[in-house]
């Protein structure tokens, strides 16, 4: 058992590392992005954004789940090459009029959304992004089906650095704005599908298969309303504040929230990226379950660490960070770290459904979620601004582990490690009450005190016997590993 999560882990590291290199790179721009764009500009990138999320998924088409799905489970080369063509093929031909037909009314959606004519190049600009990501997307996904993290990490490593170049000679030294950034992003796709297509028909048969394709469908199609409900979850709120509040409101929340969801970047998306592969592989072995169990609470003991420090060391990261105007934005960031961290509790508890296939269960959660996210949305956001958002934010999102944790174990019941779930939470709410009351110092002693007192986390979970000693011993084994190649290295090379 300890040999499958390991793999899990190093795959989820590798992911992480990548997560984490484009969150640094974020952090160096945000100084960038905070001056040459103001609160409200930060908020009209927000709207953005979030088209473009909400577009994506209405341009997968819930494909992306049934190829990795029915790729991983092919039983051979020639089926699995006949799978990828079958969902390259269609997605082509399905985005060329999902994305290149929209454009035509550009105008009339910039004057919609905006109330103004100035975004019609904007527009333009994204729906272009989303052809060419729908391309770069089944790449990344053959990728993620063959376990080739490595590989992934490499070509997301790659866009990052384009990305950025191409953020800072269009927004910092020609003045661009929000269209800047939106190019960025465009001219770094289009690179990337010139570059990957090659090799994905290498791997094609160039061929449809229409019973492939219904199949993939069946199983895929319910992915779009779960999907749309998680876009309406995590970005509608954007929408909420740019009509019932202000675009300052906005702007703020969504710097808050791009630390907040930090927690996403470095844990929860990176163990998406390898969870159903995952599971798929190990479904037919005995301690299955017990593995599942187990990484929901080496998920937990991860994502709470991440969780604690995120919401007790925003404040002073955001004020090194950015400008005055944007200082405030640290009130939401815990909030939004918590609904993330909710967010991965859903994610494991879920992996019961792909493994008896009855994905139709995950959009009646993520409606539910989402109607309870709309409505708290609306009597909320017109009255509290931003920390309304958050407050929805944090209750629809805790809906979703719990509705889901019921259906899935009546459906495949696994046996969750709920003891040591509670010595964690035991552990994290002293640090982060004691955190929270550390202040009036300055900037720099109330965060390294907030920093102290976050390693204690570790220490707390021994002190109260968290750990397993099976456990200690492997860390004891790792750690003398560790040790061992750093000596190694140093005979070697000093």
């Amino acid at each position: 058992m300890f040999n499958q999560l390991l793999r899990l882990a190093k795959h989820s590291i590798v992911y992480g590392l990548g997560a984490a290199a484009t969150s640094i790179v974020s952090f160096f721009l945000l100084p960038m992005y905070t001056r040459f764009l103001s609160p409200a500009d930060y908020g009209i990138l927000a709207i953005f954004n979030a088209t473009i999320s909400v577009m994506y998924v209405i341009s997968y088409l819930g494909l992306g789940a049934s190829l990795l799905q029915f790729y991983v489970e092919a039983d051979n080369e020639q089926e699995k090459k006949e799978i990828l063509s079958t969902v390259f093929i269609f997605l082509t031909a399905i985005n060329l009029i999902i994305c290149i037909v929209p454009m035509v009314f550009a105008k009339e959606i910039s004057q919609l959304v905006f109330h103004s004519n100035l975004y019609t190049t904007h527009f333009r600009v994204m729906f272009l992004t989303i052809f060419f990501d729908v391309g770069v997307y089944i790449a990344l996904s053959i990728f993620r089906a063959k376990q080739k993290s490595v590989n992934y990490i490499a070509v997301s490593l790659v866009r990052l650095v384009m990305t950025t170049f191409l953020n800072v000679l269009l927004l910092g030294v020609l003045h661009q704005g929000v269209l800047g950034v939106l190019e960025a992003t465009l001219i770094s796709l289009i690179v990337l599908y010139a570059v990957l297509i090659a090799s994905l028909i290498k791997d094609m048969k160039l061929q449809l298969s229409i019973t492939k394709l219904k199949k993939m469908l069946l199983f895929g199609l319910p992915f779009v309303p779960a999907d749309l409900a998680d876009w309406l979850l995590s970005l509608a709120d954007r929408y909420f504040l740019q009509f019932l509040s202000t675009s300052q409101q906005l702007g703020l929340y969504s710097l808050g929230y791009t630390f907040g969801s930090m927690i996403g970047t470095l844990i929860t998306a990176p163990l998406a990226l390898v969870w159903q592969p995952f599971l798929i592989s190990i479904a037919k072995n005995k301690d299955a379950k017990q593995i599942y169990a187990s990484t929901f609470t080496y998920f937990l003991l991860v994502g709470v660490f991440v969780f604690l420090g995120l919401s007790l060391l925003s404040q002073e990261v955001i004020h090194a960070m950015t400008t005055s105007p944007f200082y405030d934005a640290y009130k939401v960031v815990p909030l939004v770290a918590l609904a993330f961290l909710l967010e991965g509790c859903y994610l494991v508890f879920e992996g019961g459904i792909f493994l008896v296939k009855k994905t139709q269960y995950i959009p009646l959660v993520m409606g539910m979620a989402t109607v309870v996210n709309l409505a708290l949305n609306y009597f909320l956001d017109r009255r509290f601004g931003m920390e309304g958002a958050a407050i929805a934010l944090v209750i629809s999102y805790a809906t979703m582990p719990i509705a889901m944790f019921f259906i899935s174990r009546k459906l495949y019941p696994v046996p969750y490690e709920f003891d040591r779930v509670f010595k964690i939470i035991i552990a994290a709410v002293p640090i982060y009450v004691g955190g929270i009351f550390i202040k009036n110092h300055s900037v720099l002693i109330d965060g390294l005190l907030r920093l102290a007192i976050c390693l204690t986390y570790p220490i707390l979970l021994y002190s109260i016997k968290f750990y397993k000693s099976e456990e200690l011993v492997k860390v004891k084994i790792i750690y003398v590993n560790v040790l061992g190649l750093i000596r190694e290295w140093r005979i070697k090379h000093l």
